[in-house]
Formats: C-alpha cells, structure tokens, sequence
C-alpha cells in the first residue's frame, strides 16, 4: 500500500508539475563526470534529527582498469550538522572506488574498494551499478538494488532531484534511482529501507542530501570549488620514464606532494619548504601505467593531477 501511495504521489506531482528535459529523450546523460560532487545523510529513527552521519564523495581523475576508462570516486566525512551548506570536511580524502557509462548500453559500471559491512555489492572487482537501458515492465536486477524480490520497471519520466533534471526510475517495491545522478539511497549506497514491522517506520535511512556538478557548488566551506579549477602545480614530462619535476605555483610551508598508484595507495610523499618552489621525484622503479599526484596544505588537498609513466 505504501508503495502504491507512493507512486501515485509521484504521477501526481508530474502532472502538476511536468518538468522538462534540457536533452533529447533518447540522449544518454552520465555519471562519471569530472567534479561531481555527492552529500549523503543518514538518519536513525531512535533519534530526534534529520541527519546523524554526513559524507561526500567526489568525482576526480581518470584511470585505466582491465582496458576501460574510469572515474575515480573520493570519499570524505563531514561533520553533521544540521544546518544546510556549506558543510565542513572531517578528515582527508580517501579513494572509495571508480565508475564508467557504457553510453552504448546505457548502464553504470563500478569497482568498490573499500565497501562498509552493510554493502550488498563485490570488492575490487567490476559489477553493474545501475541499468538505464531498461523500460517499463522490464525487469531489472543490479546489486544495489537487493534480490528481496523480482523488481520490474513501472516509470520512467522526467524529474528534478536535488536541483538535478534528469529522467526518474521506479522499480516496485524500491525508491527510485536517476540517470546521470545515482538513487535516492545514493551512489555506492544500497537501495535498502529497514522497516519495523510493528508500525512500518524505518530503523534507518540514508539518502542523497545535495547535488552539484558545476563549479562553483559551494557544498564544502573548507575547500571551494574555485580551488579545484587552479592550477597549484606544473608537472614535466608528462608522460615521464624517470624523472617528474615539479614546479609549486606557491611557497607555502608545511605542505606534502604525494604520488599515489590507482588504488590510492601512496608510494611518495616529498615535505615542501617555505621559499623553495621546484622539486622531483625519481619514479625508474614504478612500472608503466596511471598514477596520481596531489598537493595538499594543511591537510586539505588543492590539486591533483593524472601522471603516466612509460618504459
């Protein structure tokens, strides 16, 4: 019954309201967009606020995996509040994963590499995220969208989420999900309310807060999106076989140029100094491939860039 309400409610509010598509109906709009920015809320039923735990992920730098073309998906916490933003980082950046469109086919592929305890989906290796392939009645079936039950399509129509005009799916028996955007619960988050029985009230929620992928979002207070677009570092060559030089745009002390592989594990980190601009790293004993550079000050990574080692 709650579901059907549901629904209902949806056809209602299309009617009323009838948002429109800046894109063709057939056009394809992805996920894996440089810059993107996800905040994701949960919420405990036991207490008496909206949001209980806040994240962010972010979607920046390419990498190569198995011949296919991926977006690396950052992860950070976020102090929770209740306020709305800009929010305010709590902690650092940490790679929670990649994602690619198969435009073609219309689907979203994923590699989680570091899924919590509750997560429904494989570690460290490919698996489909969400199906904007299907039409109403099919049925669809990817592992955020949990096995309870067979799921078919009953809508497909035009919607704004979070600020973001985009075409809505619902499945029976689920919140829906949205093309170029991930689902109600999300991104990597799995599209799964506990309910208490008793009174069909949920124990606990997450759900997609905000949304942006247009600079300036201002979305965290720490880190505007103004910095993203600066260039704090030149990098030469690049490609390189043994030596990156690196020339910091700023003198500032206390901040770190670290070079991580495409899992996130860092292999070099150089301390900068006050008044010294140029530096290098030697990088003859990594093997060919994708690799990330960042400056950080302070804690607060400014810049990243793709870095390509040949032999």
């Amino acid at each position: 019954m709650r579901t059907l309400k549901r629904n209902y409610l949806y056809a209602l509010i299309l009617i009323i309201q009838f948002p429109l598509l800046s894109k063709a109906q057939d056009d394809y709009i992805p996920i894996a967009v440089d810059g993107a920015q996800w905040i994701v809320a949960f919420d405990k039923m036991s207490t008496i606020w909206p949001v209980d735990g806040l994240w962010e992920y972010f979607a920046e730098g390419d990498t190569i995996i198995d011949g296919k073309l991926y977006k690396k998906v950052w992860y950070r916490p976020l102090v929770v509040t209740q306020d709305p933003p800009p929010f305010e980082p709590n902690g650092e950046y940490e790679l929670r994963g990649f994602i690619r469109d198969d435009t073609i086919q219309k689907k979203v592929y994923a590699i989680d590499r570091n899924p919590p305890g509750t997560n429904f989906c494989p570690e460290d290796v490919e698996f489909l995220m969400f199906d904007f392939s299907v039409s109403p009645g099919d049925t669809v079936d990817f592992c955020l969208l949990l096995d309870f039950t067979t799921h078919f399509i009953d809508t497909i129509q035009p919607w704004t989420h979070v600020g973001f005009t985009t075409r809505m799916f619902i499945a029976w028996g689920a919140e829906p999900y949205y093309e170029g955007l991930g689902s109600y619960y999300g991104l990597f988050e799995p599209m799964f309310t506990p309910i208490k029985e008793s009174n069909e009230k949920y124990v606990q929620i997450t759900f997609l807060y905000y949304y942006c992928r247009e600079a300036p979002c201002g979305l965290i207070v720490s880190v505007p999106e103004q910095q993203i677009a600066t260039n704090y570092f030149q990098i030469y060559p690049n490609p390189a076989t043994s030596i990156l030089n690196i020339k910091l745009r700023t003198d500032e002390t206390n901040g770190d140029i670290c070079l991580f592989d495409i899992y996130g594990q860092e292999l070099m980190q150089i301390k900068t100094l006050r008044n010294k601009a140029e530096y290098s790293l030697d990088i003859t004993g990594l093997t060919a491939g994708s690799y990330i550079l960042t400056y950080s000050l302070e804690g607060v990574v400014l810049d990243r860039e793709k870095i390509i080692v040949t032999r």
